[in-house]
């Protein structure tokens, strides 16, 4: 057996490696194929015939990838298109800042108690990334057998029907699992030292899956996911039958991205079942559009160079949040400096009839005192002494009604709050 490695100019993601073997192991007398996205390459193994560039670059015409027998020199491309994609992310940052400051965005975080609005999104950008990469080059490689049970005279309902029981099966499994974690979370009782370490543990994953999305090609040979030798197993078996679709969709659960690692991380610390459930099912639902568009218009959607824009936008947008999550975790004060939160939204002239509420803040007796009453139609100034620095869901304090601005509590900082009740 001989073989030759040949350079390939379109690779962006670890589903070009899974796609592209797979397509390779296709042709006659090709034993075997090992592509790599660190260096945009593949080697393969064939007996008598070497597959030609030209063969080669017809195959793979529709999937934007060319290959060659020398190295391609992307770099300046590259680096356009990384300073691009840091352009557009900067102005979504400056969006999210402006409307953070002005009280629309209380706190954007992946941990435990975030929003599960903020989970879909995480969701919504696994399936054009990583999730893509490994879910979505599943789905294309069952694609075509599932479509070869349909023919011209069947409805495009029909022909969908594998990919929605795929789906279905895919949310049915993370509703059942993501309680699963939860239930192991209630058990456990994860102490606040483990839970912050969990949080740095999810942190590192993330910041990997950034820096991958962003091009840097140091991070590239970093692999969070099953080994590859797993996936292509799987992705090889003869899987017929009419709800087979459904079952694949069922186990993709334990076939986890990087960011699904980051979901099922924050179903553990939940330590709520139904909680942890949601979490799963709302990341599930994140990804079902980009999943369900991948199988639908076929493996075009994964390789176009407006995909590759949006893979590094959303890893800039991934670095910000790390930083602003674990800020918001660890009181990185040199970084985002915490002082006095106030708001002088009183008339001055009734200053002297202020009524003072002075309070302290601790994580394990919340506000203390916690009960006070006050005089309608009269300016009150409520003062938080924040001796601990407040996580999770108790990371701000807002009085609904009377002051909806959200305060992060943040160990040291003294939160001022005026308003007329």
């Amino acid at each position: 057996m001989l073989k030759q490695k040949y350079y390939i100019k379109g690779m962006h993601c670890a589903s070009c490696e899974i796609l592209i073997e797979k397509k390779l192991l296709e042709i006659n007398g090709v034993e075997f194929a090992d592509a790599s996205i660190s260096d945009r390459s593949v080697l393969i193994g064939y007996n008598k015939v070497k597959p030609s560039n030209e063969t080669l670059n017809h195959l793979f015409k529709e999937s934007g990838y060319e290959f060659s027998d020398k190295k391609y020199n992307e770099d300046a491309i590259v680096i356009k298109d990384i300073l691009f994609s840091a352009l557009i992310a900067m102005a979504i940052i400056v969006v999210f800042w402006l409307a953070e400051n002005n009280g629309l965005i209380s706190y954007v975080k992946i941990g435990q108690d975030s929003s599960l609005i903020a989970f879909w999104g995480l969701g919504l950008i696994a399936g054009v990334s990583s999730c893509a990469a490994l879910i979505g080059g599943l789905i294309l490689s069952l694609s075509k057998q599932w479509s070869e049970k349909y023919n011209s005279r069947n409805t495009f309902l029909e022909k969908s029907k594998p990919h929605i029981l795929f789906n279905t099966g895919r949310l049915l499994s993370y509703a059942i699992f993501g309680a699963i974690l939860g239930f192991i979370g209630q058990k456990i009782q994860l102490s606040p030292i483990i839970t912050s370490a969990l949080i740095l543990i999810i942190s590192a994953i993330m910041l990997i899956m950034a820096l991958q999305m962003i091009g840097i090609k140091l991070f590239a040979k970093i692999k969070i996911a099953l080994p590859k030798s797993l996936t292509l197993k799987i992705f090889n078996k003869n899987l017929d039958g009419r709800f087979s679709p459904f079952a694949v969709g069922f186990l993709t659960f334990f076939l986890p991205c990087g960011f699904t690692l980051v979901a099922q991380g924050a179903a553990i610390l939940s330590g709520n079942p139904i909680a942890a459930s949601a979490i799963m099912i709302f990341f599930a639902l994140g990804t079902l559009v980009p999943l369900l568009l991948i199988g639908l218009l076929s493996a075009k959607l994964l390789h176009s160079n407006l995909s590759g824009i949006f893979l590094k936008v959303a890893g800039f947008l991934i670095l910000f949040f790390i930083i602003y999550n674990l800020n918001t975790q660890f009181n990185f004060s040199i970084i985002f400096p915490h002082h006095i939160y106030s708001s002088s939204l009183i008339d001055s002239t009734n200053i002297q009839n202020m009524q003072i509420i002075q309070t302290a803040y601790t994580n394990n007796q919340d506000i203390q005192p916690s009960t006070f009453i006050v005089k309608k139609n009269q300016p009150v100034r409520f003062e938080v002494n924040v001796k601990e620095t407040g996580y999770g869901c108790m990371d701000t304090i807002m009085i609904i009604g009377l002051y909806d601005k959200p305060q992060r509590l943040v160990a040291g900082s003294k939160i001022v709050m005026e308003f007329t009740p």
